[in-house]
């Protein structure tokens, strides 16, 4: 196979326009814009990642992005992108936190790793097969009515499980439950994510209450620096508890473990900062027998493919929170990756190397500035026109 480098990164803005607001209990989203990355090798390989920033939950913003990047970057040009794990430990050394731009590398990396070897990334992470996986699909905050009449329509269109949105005022969040319980019936499930919304006690009468609708689990309760609170709740609870956004990285889910505070835990792969990462935060839930959910942002399919392949590779992941990039203003891939039907989120071509794209929309993206590797071995970055 000879030497491989890794000899450009190409940096884009990807902005678009949700239909609806989404909102959950500590914000909403209406406009987002995404960080793409293009890396390129010796040979002409391609690989792409995506970064999705989010001040309230990642504590970062689009340009908060590119400047780590224009760090990171120069880390892994003229570097073989197969080496991967010293890759992202190094990124980790030269930069802390900056889980967002690093989850992009890591992702390019993986993606291009995949075209290098001709393997998919799925089978790169140790997976055996590449079947399709059920995934959920989430209702956000509204009146109780109108989230019963689109729970009902997702039911209809092939989704068997229903993510909803609440954290509100806990009697107002009972009400939603019990709508969309009614709504969708009994062969339904059902799963709740406060997003941090509830006091401990708020948490307890909520869900108290709530267990008489059947719910699979409630996702982070309690603001996310509690964990205390976090076991606190899961103690009183008859619904088992799944921690969140108290687990970004893999110190956090230790930490989480140790305090027994979960019986789940969510990774997202813009929180861990990729798939490399998020393999470790698994293996350590592993460990402790606290299953996994995949879960997202609000990205592209781009990144969402991403996730399908740590869902297919990863043993302990039981649950799949996959219906990102499922918009049309979201499909950034134009063919190939992954994408949803009936319920489920499929390959386009399970053995297809990388994350399987075939077509990217790069007429979508904005360019910012793209960094080379030289002919001497300098790294040189140039700002778009």
């Amino acid at each position: 196979m000879g030497q491989v480098r890794v000899v450009e990164a190409s940096v884009h803005r990807f902005r678009f326009e949700l239909d609806k607001p989404f909102r959950i209990a500590i914000g909403f989203t209406k406009v987002k814009e995404e960080i793409v990355v293009r890396l390129v090798d010796n040979a002409g390989n391609i690989g792409w990642g995506e970064a999705s920033p989010s001040p309230i939950i990642l504590g970062s913003t689009p340009d908060t992005v590119l400047a780590a990047l224009d760090v990171l970057i120069p880390t892994i040009l003229g570097e073989d992108p197969r080496r991967l794990h010293y890759l992202v430990d190094r990124m980790d050394r030269v930069l802390l936190d900056h889980a967002p731009a690093k989850a992009a590398l890591d992702m390019a990396l993986h993606d291009l790793v995949g075209q290098v070897t001709g393997e998919p990334v799925w089978r790169l992470l140790g997976g055996s097969r590449a079947e399709p996986v059920d995934t959920d699909f989430t209702v956000g905050i509204d009146t109780p009515e109108i989230m019963a009449a689109e729970a009902e329509a997702l039911v209809a269109a092939g989704f068997r499980t229903i993510k909803v949105k609440v954290g509100e005022a806990p009697r107002l969040d009972l009400d939603r439950v019990r709508r969309i319980r009614d709504a969708v019936g009994d062969n339904v499930a059902l799963r709740i994510d406060a997003n941090q919304g509830w006091t401990r006690a708020e948490a307890v009468w909520a869900l108290v209450r709530m267990a008489d609708y059947a719910i699979q689990f409630v996702e982070q309760p309690v603001a996310a620096e509690d964990i205390e609170g976090l076991a606190w709740v899961r103690q009183r609870s008859p619904i088992p508890v799944m921690a969140d956004e108290a687990v970004h990285s893999v110190a956090d889910a230790l930490r989480v473990v140790q305090a027994e505070a979960a019986d789940y835990v969510n990774i997202k792969l813009m929180k861990a900062g990729g798939l490399r990462r998020a393999v470790e935060i698994a293996t350590i839930c592993a460990a402790a027998g606290v299953p996994n959910m995949i879960g997202g942002m609000v990205e592209s399919n781009l990144s969402a493919t991403a996730a399908v392949h740590f869902a297919l590779a990863e043993g302990n992941v039981v649950f799949r929170d996959l219906d990102i990039g499922e918009r049309p203003e979201t499909q950034l891939v134009a063919e190939g990756g992954s994408y949803i039907e009936a319920g489920q989120q499929l390959l386009a071509d399970r053995d297809s190397p990388g994350f399987g794209f075939r077509r990217i929309r790069e007429e979508w993206l904005v360019p910012v500035k793209t960094y080379r590797f030289g002919e001497g071995g300098e790294r040189e970055g140039s700002i778009a026109a």
